[in-house]
């Protein structure tokens, strides 16, 4: 299994605070089942040290020689959360916080809201050639209360990653009832962990594979942790595994909770999200667009731009 979405770099944001629990880290989540992990710190939230990215990549290097010298025979690769804010766009540009060298960029908006001029943003960023993924979006209490907002995000080209621990109930009843109305809309893509620790946040995947496949069918769930994540680290378009769907049309999701699944019940056209998709359906994005996000995303309180 693959996780995208990590916080294993120790000192840094609210994960780790030294190696000890970064090795932890890596050995709870090979006893799991998983064999590749990308690091996504904070940023411009969160963080230990107000920004300063000289910092952050000094200890990716310190985690990079760690994991060698004890031996960690984990698929590393590296990331970040970017929290959405007013130059945003402008600061992923600028140091490509992307997973590795692809165009997948993880954005996170604020916990409470989906800032007005959401849409504007997400379109100024993928016309610069990035794709952007949301982030937790059932752990959201807007998106979780106006689905159809995250619809248009996704039915726009972005990709979106649910939390294990949402799928289990391990954040609580309404996130998890977010994550599988938006599993069964097919407006998330992956599973990964968020893991901020080896006991309280865990990267443990394969009890959320198994919550998943209750909804989606076992097929579309183990894609969730290998197939899809690893198109991502390849910069492909993502497996088709079904159209978003608006959630305002009311289907119901729990009937299928503890049906059994057979294999092929989920369609695959082989039309994915990302460029591949938007040449689909036709829509031209391209260089000059106006880049503005409207007043809905402040500078978050104390955070500057970002040092070299």
């Amino acid at each position: 299994m693959i996780d995208l979405h990590t916080h294993m770099i120790w000192g840094w944001d609210d994960g780790p605070d030294d190696w000890s629990q970064s090795l932890s880290m890596l050995r709870v989540a090979a006893k799991d089942g998983v064999s590749a992990v990308c690091l996504t710190p904070h940023v411009y939230r969160l963080d230990r040290h107000r920004g300063d990215l000289s910092v952050l990549r000094t200890r990716m290097g310190e985690f990079q020689r760690a994991a060698a010298a004890f031996g960690v025979s984990m698929e590393l690769h590296w990331g970040a959360e970017v929290s959405v804010y007013a130059e945003v766009i402008e600061a992923i540009e600028k140091y490509r916080f992307t997973i590795d060298a692809t165009n997948y960029v993880f954005i996170e908006f604020p916990a409470t809201s989906v800032p007005p001029g959401s849409n504007t943003l997400v379109y100024n960023l993928m016309s610069k050639g990035f794709v952007p993924i949301i982030s937790h979006p059932e752990r959201n209490t807007e998106f979780a209360a106006r689905p159809e907002l995250l619809h248009e995000l996704v039915a726009m080209g972005c990709a979106a990653q649910v939390t294990a621990m949402s799928l289990t109930g391990e954040f609580g009843r309404d996130a998890r009832r977010a994550a599988g109305l938006f599993l069964f809309h097919n407006l998330v893509h992956f599973i990964a962990s968020d893991a901020h620790g080896a006991v309280l946040r865990p990267p443990v995947l394969s009890r959320a594979v198994e919550a998943a496949g209750r909804i989606v069918g076992p097929d579309k769930a183990w894609a969730m942790v290998t197939e899809i994540p690893r198109a991502i680290l390849d910069n492909q378009a993502l497996p088709d595994w079904g159209e978003p769907t608006n959630p305002l049309r009311r289907s119901s999701w729990t009937r299928r909770l503890g049906r059994p699944w057979g294999k092929g019940r989920t369609t695959r056209s082989g039309i994915g999200v990302g460029p591949r998709w938007r040449r689909k359906r036709g829509i031209a994005i391209g260089a000059g667009a106006r880049v503005g996000v409207g007043p809905g995303f402040p500078r978050p309180a104390g955070v500057g731009p970002a040092k070299a």
